[in-house]
């Protein structure tokens, strides 16, 4: 990310929603460097954006009746690899939240062999369906301000 790049997010009034929808996005590897780069042009802007990207953790901490609606936008199979590797009292709730088509299929996906672009790629999915949910008013957690 050059100065001209960062700038262009400060000058449009939508830019600070589109650098954290942009850092969310972006796969873990590729993200820190984003980071590195706004630290060094514009430590206080970047911290600010920081605050508001939404992580998979951030998801998973939502209050059921949110987290219901942000698992029944995704797919099962989405659902599924997004899950591998984590507690299985977390997958237990994530796919007891879900309605019965989609939690057959996350159960499915849950039990098959993922691997670790699957998975992230699965859970940035989730982010930015929670993240849409977010722009609608169906999600309350972390809203992003219009002008920070």
């Amino acid at each position: 990310m050059s100065m001209s790049v960062y700038s262009r997010f400060k000058r449009e009034p939508s830019g600070f929603r589109a650098l954290v929808e942009l850092l969310e996005s972006t796969p873990p590897s590729r993200r820190q460097k984003m980071i590195d780069v706004g630290m060094k042009e514009d430590p206080e802007y970047t911290k600010k954006a920081m605050a508001y990207v939404f992580s998979f953790q951030d998801i998973l901490a939502l209050a059921d009746m949110e987290l219901a609606e942000v698992l029944s936008k995704v797919p099962g199979k989405i659902v599924g690899f997004a899950l591998h590797g984590l507690d299985s009292e977390i997958q237990k709730k994530c796919i007891g939240l879900m309605k019965p088509p989609g939690m057959g299929e996350a159960k499915e996906f849950l039990d098959a062999t993922a691997g670790n672009n699957e998975i992230n790629g699965a859970r940035l999915k989730v982010i930015s369906t929670a993240r849409e949910l977010e722009k609608r008013g169906f999600v309350k957690s972390k809203r992003i301000p219009e002008n920070p």
